[in-house]
């Protein structure tokens, strides 16, 4: 697929994986981001597009898999919100919000029992507010190994904080 055959799947693609998206219920914001990362992941398989009897087929499914992933993640933190309105609604939780304990000069004597991995890890993730993608790429590891040490880091600091039901929190993606 050269650059001008991209250029016009593009400009009839754009405004229907747009229209798609508000069809299914999202923002316009989300439409038009979810779009646009469609479109980016066709111009880096362009070449195989091109082999494609019908390329704005293959964006359609890239589309609505974005729509449905989007849809997920939404659901799962609309459902995590409500959790923790309904726990601090119902218990008083005693174990220290690991924010407010990574702003804390307590901080740096829990990560000591910490591998250096864990420390970087839990460092950039609690103290600096990164996510595990943003931790991955800062770190130029897998997703899979922030979240490894992330778990084997909270179940150290669980230990040391001795809360009631060892639970910190989970990783955000």
């Amino acid at each position: 697929m050269t650059d001008d055959d991209y250029d016009d799947l593009f400009r009839l693609a754009y405004p229907r994986l747009v229209a798609m998206g508000l069809a299914m219920s999202t923002s316009r914001h989300v439409s038009q981001e979810l779009a646009q990362e469609t479109l980016l992941r066709a111009h880096h398989r362009r070449s195989e597009l091109a082999m494609y009897d019908a390329p704005m087929a293959w964006c359609r499914r890239v589309m609505g898999n974005l729509l449905i992933d989007h849809h997920r993640s939404r659901t799962s933190e609309v459902a995590a919100v409500e959790r923790l309105g309904h726990r601090s609604a119902t218990q008083a939780d005693t174990t220290p919000d690991p924010a407010t304990v990574a702003a804390s000069a307590r901080w740096e004597d829990l990560v000591r029992s910490l591998t250096p991995q864990q420390r970087v890890v839990a460092t950039l993730y609690y103290a600096e507010d990164q996510s595990v993608a943003e931790v991955a790429d800062i770190m130029n590891i897998a997703t899979g190994t922030v979240k490894s040490a992330l778990s084997k880091a909270r179940t150290n600091l669980r230990l040391r904080l001795g809360g009631p039901d060892g639970r910190i929190e989970e990783a955000r993606s």
